[in-house]
Order: structure tokens, then sequence, then C-alpha cells
């Protein structure tokens, strides 16, 4: 087992992750560490780094080097962005980094920053096309991918900590400078045509993680994810001019906000804002992953050179499965059980291609919530389902695939209501497409009970009145053909056809 550390000391704050990578190149976060030290704040007229902030940072590493110690980590990988990109003092800065700390720094080009930005989105978000915006503290990275192939892309030399100075937004936001910033970063984006090719924007950075809780809190939305979430234009706008309303006092208690970024979020949402008003794009998709994922990707793909993922989605699915070292002979015999029930019935219950990418999800990661605890496991799966970073799907998606997982023995349904519009991103028709995936994954579990493969197979035939399920096995199977029959009552009020489990 190894363990990676990647150290990204960004223009307003310093991050320490730390992954655990196996054998099978299965990894998984155990840390993940933040510290604010402003390095673009406070800067001299030519843009060298203050002192009070360079020890801040210096202080910060040595405590991640000694983190990295105790936590036996084999490698570290760290970088610095635009605050130290463009200071003249960077050279001194970089020397007192290894030379205090033992850790030495590369400092990334604008281009190599949107590359990471890129590598970190494609592989983990749901948009095949988008526009993606990074706000930084001290520069604003865009980049533009079609079919997750890059395009275009252009790092701005401004971000939410240098804008909060330049324009006086710290405390009090005074409506003519505001304006003026509106004005500036019109001027700015205007100045990239290529930004109305992308209807969708992909936001990540901690504005837009903090501007996606605070609308969520807003609405009392679940699930309570800010990857994959969704904002239209016209909530980014009424959650910038709120806040722009508010003092520093009043942006603090609001719910969501994150205190250390109160008094820079209202010029980092201003940027965002003006893409949207600028490219005409018609949502925001929120993206956690970025710079130090990309970092991780091309770690991990560095002995193909080739750090873009065929199926982000799978991919994940793939890693949870060995991480949590789930029995994977089981889950995929029953993942092939359900394909082929899903697939002869397809004439009676009407579904296609994107329920069948669903049902291969959650039949994969039916029964995830056994690495919790195996008593009260389908409560344990739907909450894995949702927070152990299924990639790939929207939140809509995933919220289906936790209710047909964590659907073991009987339907899960438990505060479905919740999840549904206006509250979250379920429509009224889930709610079939749900049911139906469930009955046919909890028949395919039952068909391997015994978790020994000894169903090998199934032919459906079926006709006005009753569908029959002929098993091919290669042995005794009564327990299973039993276990697939008790679901003949949620069959028949389903299909209106009783249900026959034969050998």
């Amino acid at each position: 087992m190894e363990r990676l550390a990647i150290i990204d000391v960004g223009s307003n704050s310093v991050r320490l992750v730390i992954i655990s990578i196996g054998p099978e190149g299965e990894y998984h976060q155990i840390e993940n560490i933040k510290e604010t030290v402003r390095l673009a704040e406070n800067t001299s007229p030519d843009g060298s780094l203050h002192p009070e902030a360079q020890e801040h940072a210096v202080e910060t590493l040595a405590l991640f080097a000694r983190l990295c110690e105790v936590r036996g980590v084999d490698r570290i990988i760290a970088v610095a962005t635009a605050a130290v990109r463009r200071a003249p003092n960077r050279d001194e800065f970089l020397a007192r980094l290894q030379k205090e700390t033992g850790i030495e720094v590369k400092v990334l080009t604008g281009e190599e920053e949107a590359d990471l930005d890129y590598i970190g989105v494609v592989n983990t978000v749901a948009p095949e096309t988008g526009l993606i915006i990074d706000v930084g503290g001290g520069s604003t990275k865009l980049i533009g991918y079609r079919e997750r192939l890059k395009e275009e892309w252009a790092a701005l030399p401004f971000g939410s900590v240098t804008l909060a100075r330049d324009f006086s937004l710290r405390e009090h936001v005074e409506p003519g400078s505001l304006t003026e910033l509106e004005n500036f970063l019109n001027k700015e984006l205007s100045k990239l045509p290529w930004l109305s090719r992308y209807s969708t924007v992909v936001a990540l950075g901690g504005i837009a993680r903090t501007l996606a809780r605070i609308d969520r809190r807003r609405r009392d939305y679940r699930p309570d994810i800010s990857h994959g979430y969704e904002l239209q234009p016209e909530s980014v706008e009424e959650v910038y001019r709120w806040l722009a309303r508010l003092d520093l006092q009043g942006r603090w208690r609001v719910a969501g906000m994150s205190r250390e970024r109160a008094d820079v979020i209202v010029p980092g949402i201003a940027v965002i804002n003006q893409l949207l008003r600028v490219s005409g794009a018609s949502r925001v998709v929120i993206s956690r992953s970025g710079l130090r994922d990309g970092l991780l990707y091309r770690y991990l793909a560095r002995d193909t050179g080739d750090p873009i993922l065929l199926s982000p989605l799978m991919h994940s699915v793939e890693n949870l499965i060995q991480y949590y070292n789930i029995d994977s002979a089981h889950y995929r015999h029953v993942n092939n059980l359900a394909l082929s029930l899903f697939d002869q019935l397809r004439p009676l219950h009407g579904l296609n291609a994107y329920e069948r990418r669903l049902l291969i999800v959650a039949a994969l990661l039916h029964d995830i919530g056994i690495a919790v605890d195996h008593e009260n496991r389908y409560v344990h799966t739907f909450y894995m389902m949702l927070n152990a970073r299924v990639n790939g799907l929207t939140h809509r998606e995933l919220v289906i695939c936790a209710f047909v997982a964590a659907s073991h023995e009987r339907y899960f349904l438990q505060g479905v209501k919740n999840y549904t519009v206006p509250a979250g991103p379920l429509e009224q028709e889930d709610f079939r497409r749900i049911m139906l995936l469930s009955l046919i994954l909890r028949i395919a579990k039952s068909l391997d009970l015994g978790k020994s493969g000894v169903v090998e197979g199934v032919k459906v035939e079926f006709d006005d009145h009753e569908v029959r399920l002929r098993l091919r096995t290669r042995g005794k199977a009564r327990l299973e053909m039993q276990a697939a029959a008790a679901h003949a009552g949620d069959f028949r009020a389903l299909f209106r056809r009783s249900l026959r489990i034969m050998a």
C-alpha cells in the first residue's frame, strides 16, 4: 500500500491531501487539511510576497511535513500557483520552504494549472462538454472542452482575493465599487469570444463550493453534496446580490458560508455570475475535483502517460469495489443476472439504455454498505452510494442508483419525498424507475442467494397472464428459487402478471 501526499500552495490557501493507493491502483483519500494563508494578500506593488504570509506558509508546510511523516507518506508532490508564480521574490521563498520543511515545491505555469483542472474535471463530472471556471485567490482559469477533449484555455490575472483588495469589497460592498468590478469583468471576459460556445459552466474551487453550499441551505436541498450540484443562472444572481447587500458580519451569519471566504465571496461569485452573462450558459455544475485531482490522475497514469479515463463512472465504481474489498465475483454475477432480466423484460417495462446504465451501477455496488456494518446495511448502502464519490452521474442519477442499490429484501424508499423536486433532484417519473430497477435487482440477488453462482443464467418467457423465469443451474437451487418467488407480489403489482420460477 502506497501513500501519496499532494500539497497545493494556492494564492488563498494551502491544502494537503493524502491518498492511500493499493496494489491494483485503487485509491482513497485519508486526509484533507486546509490552512488559509492568503499569499496573494498584501503583496507589494511589484507582486512580492509579504513576509508575514511567507512565514505563515512556511509554518503550514512544516506542519504538513510532520503529518506526512506520521502518516507514513511515501511521496510528496507539492505545487504552487499564481501568487508564487508572479512574485519577484519567489526563488527566495521556494528556497526557504525547502530548507525549513524539506519539501520541494514546483511552480506551475498558467497552462499547467489549466491542464490539471481539466483532467480533474473530465474524469469526475457528468457533462461531457462544458466551460470550466476555477476562481482562485490570485487567478481565474477558464477551459473549454467538448466530448471530454480540451479545446480552449485562458488564465486571467485576477481572483477572489486580488479583486476584493483592488475594488475594496471586503467589509462593506459599495454599489459603485460593485459596478466598477462588473464592468471590469465584462471587459476582460468579452475578450474571449469562445466562451459562448458552451451551454454548461463547470465551476470548481472554494468559491464555487461555498456558492453551492449556500444555495443548498436556501433550498433545504438533498442530497447535501457539492459535487455535481446544479444551479440556474438566476440562482447565482440571487445569491450574489443577496451577499453583496450584507456587510462582513452579516455574511458570516449566512448558512453555508465558509467563514474564511466571507470577505472574498462577493467578488468570487461576481466572476462566475459575469461569466454566465457573457457566455450565455444555461446552467452551472459544481465540481469538487480540480488541480489536486488532476495531479493524482496524472500520477496514477505515469506509466501510460494518458490521465484521461475511458469511463469516469465505471472507473469510480471499480475503484470502490477494489478499495472496499467487495465480493467482486458475487456482485458481477448479480449484475449479469440483473442485466439479463432487464433486457428480456424490456417489452414489459419499456425502459431503455439510460436506466440500464443506472442498473449496472446499483447492481455492482448493491451491498457496499457492508463495509460499514452488516446490520442495517441497506441504510449504510444508501449513505455510501451518495457520499463515496461515484463519479460521472448527475445528482438525479446518483439518487436513483442509491435507492435502487439500497433495496434489498424489499423496496427502500425511506425519505424519498425529501429528494424530490423542489427539495431534491428526483422527478415524479423517477419513482417508477426506482421501483422497476429495484425489483429486477432484488430478483437477481435472490438468484445468487448463496453467492455460489448456482444459477448460471435465466430465460424469460411471458404471455398476457404470466412471466416464467427458466433457470439454468449447475446444482440444486431450491433456496434461490424460493427467494426469487418471494417477490411475486411486487412483480404482479408492477407487471400485472404472475411470476413463476422454473428450473
